[in-house]
């Protein structure tokens, strides 16, 4: 009787149990404002981004070889959830760029886009000094090129500066005498080097001691070796003047600059006659022509300095008053 009772007790309790074990708890519902995939459509196909829902950040990354300055996301959310502004192209150089999604009961939820460049690092620039001789370079010389693992045929991608005590960064820009910058790439030994070439260094620069600064895209690399910006020999440009006698005229440059500017002359019946210099910038000088000077074509020559002369291949012209 005993035993009969206590397997009636072990019934009941497994009964019991059982269902106790049929009750559920509700689970809180997924959230309904995310992002469920975030992609950017290349030449190859798609490059998908890492979402991380625990730090609310997408990590896209690309490789160089895209040559992308910007993407143009593609986002999927959840039902019912909207983005808080127009979808809209990213530079790829952006470090500040989000996106808050609206879900259908107006929660939020923010992201940050992180975009990673698979470049090849590091960026490495051939050095224009050693470290036992310093390289010159003009205030306003042209034709300048820089060497180094550039990886990228879009000009548009790269940019190389002068830098100088402050950290002061001055632009290289676009030569006028040899046309717009340039990237070639060669082969040097097994090594694949690009030249960023048909530069000129700023004609506002003062002369000292800089160093040479190179950015692409991502990556920045300094040479270890600075240069010397000096004052080089002055240019004037092509410039045939016609002028009437007692009247003035002006001569530029527009590469390397006017630097003690002595004198503008020309020869008249074999006789050295001065045109005075009335004023002149680094740029731009004024000149005057005598009222003795008899009409006629006349080839000009400048003096600067300690530089050989300047005998121009472009002709004053003189007019009577």
């Amino acid at each position: 009787m005993k035993n009969k009772l206590t397997q009636l007790l072990c019934l009941i309790l497994t009964v019991a149990t059982l269902t106790a074990c049929k009750k559920t708890v509700g689970l809180d519902p997924l959230p309904a404002n995310k992002i469920t995939e975030f992609k950017v459509v290349v030449s190859d196909g798609n490059i998908f981004g890492a979402i991380d829902e625990t730090d609310k950040t997408i990590t896209l990354y690309l490789p160089y070889y895209y040559e992308l300055d910007v993407i143009e996301p593609v986002i999927k959310l959840s039902t019912g959830a909207k983005l808080s502004e127009t979808l809209a192209p990213v530079e790829v150089l952006d470090t500040k760029k989000t996106y808050t999604v609206i879900a259908a009961n107006q929660s939020t939820s923010t992201y940050t886009l992180i975009i990673k460049l698979n470049q090849v690092a590091p960026l490495v620039i051939t050095e224009l000094s050693t470290g036992t001789t310093t390289s010159n370079m003009s205030i306003g010389g042209a034709d300048i090129a820089l060497q180094g693992n550039f990886n990228v045929s879009d000009i548009k991608k790269i940019k190389a500066y002068l830098v100088d005590a402050n950290n002061k960064e001055y632009e290289f820009l676009a030569s006028p005498s040899f046309g717009a910058p340039g990237i070639t790439v060669s082969m040097i030994g097994s090594s694949k080097i690009y030249t960023y070439g048909r530069l000129m260094a700023p004609q506002t620069l003062e002369p000292g001691t800089y160093k040479i600064r190179v950015k692409v895209q991502a990556l920045t690399a300094e040479m270890k070796y600075p240069v010397n910006v000096v004052y080089g020999r002055p240019g004037i440009n092509y410039g045939p003047v016609t002028v009437k006698q007692g009247e003035t005229f002006k001569v530029v440059s527009s590469t390397t600059v006017f630097n003690d500017f002595r004198e503008f002359y020309i020869m008249v019946n074999g006789q050295k006659t001065l045109l005075p210099i009335v004023s002149y910038t680094r740029t731009e000088a004024v000149i005057r022509v005598p009222d003795s000077v008899p009409p006629g074509a006349y080839t000009p020559t400048a003096s600067f300095g300690t530089w050989p002369l300047s005998t121009l291949n472009w002709a004053v012209t003189v007019t009577a008053k």
